[in-house]
């Protein structure tokens, strides 16, 4: 919120430097982001001067050859504003003179000499208009520095959105006036009523009094519509809003004023000057004032007239109502809205505007009818109007001052600053806080403004109190008491454990937005359709008949084979920042996706990253929340680092995603596992798998039920996304993942006594997983097995068409003895035969 210094001073005296004044109020809670001198650059060589003569450029449309009296000599300008006349006093800047980033100089135009340059508000950095010179009033003398009569000084104020009470210059000089202990001058409205009684004349409706606390009506007639005074339109600029005219430059004047954003309306157009507030109808339209036909719902509260909707309540008006050069009478609206209403209305609209960002801090119901009286002064001492007696006050439910009871302890509880009940009440008197002491010398009664709708407890009382005596006076204190019992939050441990995991296996994290958009998600698949969609919507804890009833209870249509992005089941967001950020993620193998492509336009290697976050995963019930999966991610692509090692710049393959996974069960000491080929629609068919782990049923036995997938990315997803080298990725659930992880880990001694290695090789159909065999070997192994590993596989001559063949090294070892060959022997023959009978192996 900008606000000129000579605006502020007319309702508090200032002595302050505008530097300490903005240090005194940031120190009390009111930012002040920037100090603002308009004219500081201007110097002396822009000066206010006179049109003398005036005359069309030949051979140009739209320059004229201009004389500028300076008060002591005249010099020639070529101008092209339309807006001057012969007589004009306008700013001059002479050569040398700096005006934005030009620095203007003589030049020669159409055989004409230009010795200096007539000046727009927007060129002197006093607002955005540039569709004419700034016109100054007609007793400004001659030759002065534009400074000297244009100058001002802006602080520009950040607003909290709690503090709806300092949304104008009128509450701004209020905290002012406390904090620098000077008076407050208000203004004092004062205006002659004449004519039929305004009750007369208007007739308002409030059908929804929830939305619409209070709603005021005036009228003024006899009004003429003209430019503002000079005065008033450098004040509206220094804050940042352009002059119109004089009625629609009122009610901007009063907003900035008291902070009440009022709406004109043209009288003769308001059908049977009937004002009806109510919700909107469905499939109601209105064109605002900016030209744009709007789509109304039924819930945005609607100003209307018997015809139809006049205007968006808090936002904007309408067209057809509008005050124009003809208008003669005003029917001037001064109301109060529920701020959230506004808020969502204008967010839906996409439509901000000065009055809604007002009205969603949430003001004082009283302030409409201080606002309108103001207004109808400056009506009639700038427009002339004669404002009709009386006003249509609908306002069903008086606000009424809150009462706490307030003691000096509250203070020294929260701060441990120390106050007397003396130094209470002149804080918060200075404030306009009505306080009445108790006769203990601690206790309060203080009632609190309307205006002040963030003051709502003791807490805030005392947030009061300190910043006026200044933060700078708490004291430094050790915290008495007990501490709080430790917390433990046991999925915080986890992921940071997930963490340093994938980090000790060369990952990098990363952190992406869970708002992305079901687009960018579609892309994962390289058939889109709802059965590949529906994977993107799997969790490991439904069971296939969940999936099937959460995707018929989606509404799609499952016989498309095409999936338009709409038609993928998402949490979304009803009211979007951008249609990039419109539903929560599915997965967040995307956002990985993404980050790759983005990194590998500046380095091929080194793209290696994880993300730990959630996905979230439509119910199918929209009354219920989404379900919320804890979930790791990460991705791989190109070589671990450029590198003279070929075991560094290898590109990344299968193996090595699958070594990450392998690296990552290790270190949550998940033993039983299995990787299963499968098919999903983001990677490329048979270079996929589940990743599978073991569970204990409650009947004993032992189950494998997906966790994840990982695999080599679909060629067609790697065009999607611009890949330049093939991608890796894997996506398992946490939630699962943890479930299989041991409660407890029961560590051995190390045997003392020789191990015995021996080698089986095996030739078993082909499609029998290794994995497989190897579970069966340990299985069978019993105690006295230690360890299996496969370390080749061959297929082709001599090994029979269908055939494979596996060898595995076996290492057998005694706690309490050592091992003879007969017993290694006897064992490695029963494992040879129960192989031969579970899976037909035979020894090669």
């Amino acid at each position: 919120m900008r606000v000129p210094l000579s605006w502020l001073k007319e309702y508090v005296e200032i002595t302050q430097s505008p530097e300490e004044l903005a240090h005194t109020l940031t120190m009390a809670g009111l930012e002040v982001e920037a100090i603002e001198y308009i004219g500081q650059s201007w110097g002396d060589k822009i000066i206010t001067a006179q049109i003398d003569h005036l005359e069309k450029v030949e051979g140009s449309d739209h320059l004229n050859y201009t004389k500028i009296n300076t008060g002591t000599s005249q010099i020639n300008v070529i101008c092209g504003a339309p807006n001057i006349r012969l007589g004009d006093k306008v700013p001059l800047a002479l050569p040398g003179a700096q005006v934005g980033d030009i620095t203007i100089s003589e030049t020669r135009k159409f055989g004409y000499v230009s010795q200096g340059m007539l000046c727009s508000p927007r060129e002197l950095g006093m607002g955005n208009d540039h569709s004419g010179i700034y016109i100054l009033e007609p007793d400004t003398a001659l030759g002065q520095p534009l400074v000297d009569l244009l100058g001002e000084v802006v602080l520009d104020f950040s607003i909290k959105a709690h503090r709806g009470d300092l949304s104008s210059i009128i509450g701004i000089a209020r905290e002012v006036a406390a904090l620098t202990k000077k008076p407050l001058r208000l203004p004092e409205p004062r205006f002659q009523e004449q004519g039929t009684p305004a009750t007369e004349m208007v007739k308002v409706t409030v059908e929804d009094t929830e939305l619409c606390p209070r709603y005021t009506a005036r009228v003024v007639s006899d009004i003429k519509v003209a430019p503002s005074p000079n005065w008033m339109a450098r004040r509206l600029l220094a804050a940042g809003l352009r002059p119109i005219s004089n009625v629609v430059d009122i009610t901007n004047y009063v907003l900035l004023e008291y902070g009440q954003p009022l709406h004109s309306f043209d009288y003769d157009l308001v059908p049977e000057q009937h004002i009806i507030v109510r919700r909107a109808h469905e499939g109601e339209e209105l064109t605002t004032l900016d030209g744009v036909k709007r789509k109304l719902t039924p819930d945005m509260l609607l100003i209307t007239d018997p015809t139809g909707p006049i205007a968006i309540a808090g936002v904007m008006g309408g067209a057809a109502s509008e005050v124009s050069d003809k208008t003669t009478t005003v029917l001037l609206e001064s109301a109060n809205f529920h701020a959230g209403n506004v808020r969502r209305t204008s967010t839906v609209l996409g439509l901000r505007t000065d009055a809604s960002s007002h009205f969603e801090k949430g003001l004082d119901p009283e302030l409409a009818l201080e606002g309108a009286n103001r207004a109808m002064q400056l009506l009639t001492e700038l427009a002339g109007g004669h404002v009709h007696p009386g006003i249509v006050d609908v306002y069903p439910r008086p606000v009424q001052p809150r009462t706490l009871e307030f003691s000096t302890d509250d203070v020294e509880w929260l701060t441990s600053m120390k106050v007397t009940q003396g130094e209470v009440i002149e804080a918060l008197s200075a404030l306009n806080f009505s306080v009445a002491a108790l006769e203990d010398g601690k206790n309060m009664l203080v009632t609190i403004p309307t205006y002040r709708t963030d003051v709502t407890q003791n807490a805030d009382l005392v947030e009061e109190v300190i910043r006026l005596i200044g933060y700078e006076h708490i004291p430094s204190t050790i915290p008495d008491g007990p501490l709080p019992e430790q917390t433990i939050d046991r999925w915080f441990e986890r992921e940071q454990t997930i963490r340093n995991l994938l980090i000790g296996a060369g990952l990098n994290e990363i952190v992406t937005y869970t708002l992305t958009s079901r687009a960018r998600m579609l892309k994962l698949l390289a058939q889109a359709d709802l059965n590949a969609a529906s994977v993107l919507l799997q969790a490991p804890n439904r069971s296939a008949a969940q999936e099937e009833a959460r995707i018929a209870a989606s509404n799609v249509n499952t016989t498309l084979t095409t999936l338009d992005p709409h038609a993928l089941p998402a949490v979304t967001i009803v009211n979007p920042l951008s249609s990039d950020l419109e539903a929560l993620r599915l997965t967040l193998m995307s956002n990985l996706l993404e980050t790759i492509q983005e990194n590998s336009k500046h380095n091929k290697a080194g793209l290696r990253f994880f993300e730990v976050g959630r996905r979230y995963l439509p119910t199918g019930n929209k009354a219920q929340l989404p379900d919320e999966r804890r979930t790791v991610a990460f991705a791989l692509s190109g070589p671990a680092e450029n590198s003279w090692l070929p075991e560094l710049s290898h590109p990344a393959d299968f193996y090595d995603v699958k070594g990450v996974a392998e690296t990552l069960l290790a270190g949550l000491k998940i033993r039983s596992y299995r990787f299963t080929p499968t098919q999903h629609p983001t990677f490329h068919p048979g270079r996929c798998a589940l990743l599978e782990l073991a569970y204990i049923t409650e009947s004993g036995d032992q189950v494998f039920r997906p966790v994840g997938v990982l695999g080599e990315v679909h060629p067609l997803v790697q065009q999607r996304y611009d890949l330049p080298l093939r991608a890796y990725l894997a996506e398992f659930d946490l939630e699962a993942l943890y479930a299989a992880v041991p409660s407890e880990i029961v560590y051995q001694p190390i045997s003392r006594h020789q191990e015995l290695t021996r080698d089986l090789a095996l030739v078993v159909d082909q499609h029998i997983a290794a994995q497989d065999i190897k579970r069966d070997i340990v299985r069978h192994g019993g105690e006295l097995l230690r360890s299996v590993d496969l370390f080749d596989v061959y297929t082709g001559d001599p090994i029979p068409a269908g055939k494979k063949n596996l060898t595995y090294t076996l290492v057998y070892q005694a706690q309490n003895r050592t091992l003879k060959d007969a017993e290694a022997n006897e064992l490695q023959e029963r494992i040879i035969r129960l192989l031969n009978e579970d899976f037909g192996a035979i020894l090669r």
